[in-house]
């Protein structure tokens, strides 16, 4: 009969990922629960999407947590990537466009965001690459078939178009192959080919370049800082030290639409002040040690930077989302992992985080 040993698993890490998610979906519903009965007359329309999705995301978790080992992801990690690879390609065809971004593939009654699915598989293709290349990570050469790699996945997302998710991935990618002993000038390399990739991007759409403009502009003068980071600001300073309380936000009366997906945070401020805005922060400062400290005592190579992407990869998106909402970053829509509303990224990040579950054995074994 089939048996899972619980007790070989980090409990505590298990306890407090699955405890910010619930906290999530609560602050999901305080924020979108007026919003949603203004314009669809339903109040929990947000809040029920969001359990079900939740739902779902225990359900990857389990399975990534305790019934895949992670010599699975080794085995078949050229086709994780190559299926991640065409689909983030076909979703340029057939994809749903929402805002004018082509980023969903709808399947059955859902709809799934290939660009999500990509984050893990770059993380799981440059660990085996180092795995298998690790003799030559202090040459030129192992910089040419990681950028090949990244690339062929990062120009059809920059398509779609989404910059923040190639930025992203980018800088997760580029940190596994630095610890990994790349030369420091391959490094910067790539990273200034990225940047005028970026550079590219930002001028080819005026959208984009609005933004930068104000963002620059507002190291001078605040008030030249975008709507959207302007009201976010406000809702963080008028929160206090203990908040105005549960459900007492002003933000989310219209002031900033959607505020339950990207900017999510200046609710937490506004209602729960800075003691609930640090317990957020110090959750993903307890997930980038947690992770680096295991990552330490892997029983492998790829093991070792698989764990260390995954946690680079929550607390990258993490850094991002809190920079944008405190004007630290250009405005980019970045969700907050566990906490902010979504489908396919909640998901992801949730499974994720069942991967760093599974690799927590092998780090307790040895602590």
């Amino acid at each position: 009969m089939f048996k899972i040993d619980f007790a070989k698993y980090d409990y505590i890490l298990m306890i407090i990922i699955c405890t910010c998610i619930i906290f999530g979906s609560f602050m999901v519903f305080s924020s979108s629960v007026v919003m949603a009965d203004i314009r669809w007359a339903s109040p929990y329309k947000f809040f029920i999407k969001q359990v079900l999705w939740v739902c779902l995301g225990f359900v990857a978790m389990f399975i990534t947590s305790f019934l895949i080992d992670y010599k699975f992801y080794q085995k078949y990690s050229k086709i994780i990537y190559f299926l991640t690879l065409v689909f983030v390609v076909i979703v340029l065809f057939v994809g749903v466009s929402r805002l004018g971004a082509k980023r969903w593939l709808f399947i059955s009654f859902f709809t799934v965001q290939p660009s999500e699915i990509a984050k893990v598989s770059m993380i799981i293709i440059i660990a085996d690459f180092i795995s298998r290349k690790k003799d030559l990570m202090d040459k030129w050469i192992a910089l040419l078939a990681p950028s090949v790699i990244i690339l062929l996945m990062l120009v059809p997302i920059a398509l779609e178009p989404d910059l923040g998710t190639p930025i992203l991935i980018a800088g997760v990618c580029f940190t596994m192959l630095f610890c990994a002993g790349i030369k420091i000038k391959a490094i910067l390399l790539g990273l200034v080919s990225i940047m005028i990739l970026m550079v590219e991007e930002i001028v080819r759409k005026p959208y984009r370049l609005v933004r930068f403009k104000d963002y620059v502009a507002s190291f001078i003068n605040i008030d030249a800082s975008s709507y959207q980071v302007k009201q976010s600001l406000n809702a963080l300073g008028s929160g206090g030290f203990f908040g105005k309380g549960i459900g007492k936000s002003q933000l989310k009366l219209m002031y900033l639409p959607e505020v339950h997906t990207d900017f999510i945070f200046p609710v937490i401020g506004e209602e729960l002040g800075f003691v609930g805005s640090s317990f957020v922060i110090i959750f993903f400062m307890y997930i980038f040690f947690k992770g680096l400290k295991m990552s330490k005592y892997m029983p492998d190579t790829f093991t070792k930077y698989l764990c260390l992407g995954i946690t680079c990869l929550i607390v990258f998106q993490a850094i991002i989302n809190l920079s944008v909402t405190t004007g630290v970053f250009p405005a980019k829509g970045v969700p907050l992992p566990f906490i902010s509303f979504g489908g396919t990224s909640l998901v992801i990040n949730m499974a994720a985080a069942g991967i760093l579950i599974n690799l927590s054995q092998y780090s307790k074994r040895i602590l």
